[in-house]
C-alpha cells in the first residue's frame, strides 16, 4: 500500500505542472495533474489528498471557484492549499485568498526552495 502523501496539481499549463509533479515525486509524494477548475472538483471530491496546489487562472470556473466549493464542503475544507499562479495578485484577490485560508501564494516564476519548504511544512512527505 502506498503511504506516501498525496498532492493534487490543478493547473492548466501542463509543462509547468509536469515540473511540479517532478520535483514533488523527487521528494516522495504522489501526484496527479488535472488541468482546469471542474477535474479538480471531481477529483478532489472523490480522492484524498493531503495537500492542493492551485492555479488561479484557469479553465471551467477558475481557482477562486474551486477555492470556495473546497472551503464549503466539510469534508474536505481542513486540506492545505498552496496558490502558485501568473496572475498580478491585487488587495481583492489577495484577501480572496486569505479569508479562504490559502497557507501561502507563490507567483510564477517562483522559489523552488521557499516552495518546497512550505509544502514540506504542510505534508510532510
Amino acid at each position: 500500500m502506498d503511504h506516501r502523501k498525496k498532492v493534487i496539481v490543478v493547473e492548466d499549463e501542463l509543462s509547468f505542472a509536469k515540473v511540479i509533479k517532478m520535483r514533488l515525486e523527487s521528494h516522495g509524494y504522489s501526484v496527479e495533474i488535472v488541468s482546469d477548475a471542474y477535474q479538480g472538483t471531481q477529483s478532489i471530491f472523490k480522492n484524498q489528498y493531503d495537500l492542493i496546489i492551485l492555479d488561479l487562472m484557469m479553465p471551467a470556473g477558475g481557482g477562486f471557484s474551486l477555492l470556495d466549493r473546497i472551503r464549503k464542503n466539510p469534508n474536505k475544507s481542513a486540506i492545505p492549499v498552496i496558490v502558485v499562479t501568473g496572475k498580478n495578485l491585487d488587495e481583492t484577490d489577495r484577501l480572496t485568498a486569505e479569508n479562504n485560508e490559502v497557507k501561502a501564494v507563490f507567483q510564477k516564476p517562483y522559489n523552488t526552495e521557499k516552495f518546497m519548504n512550505v509544502v514540506q511544512a504542510l505534508a510532510p512527505a
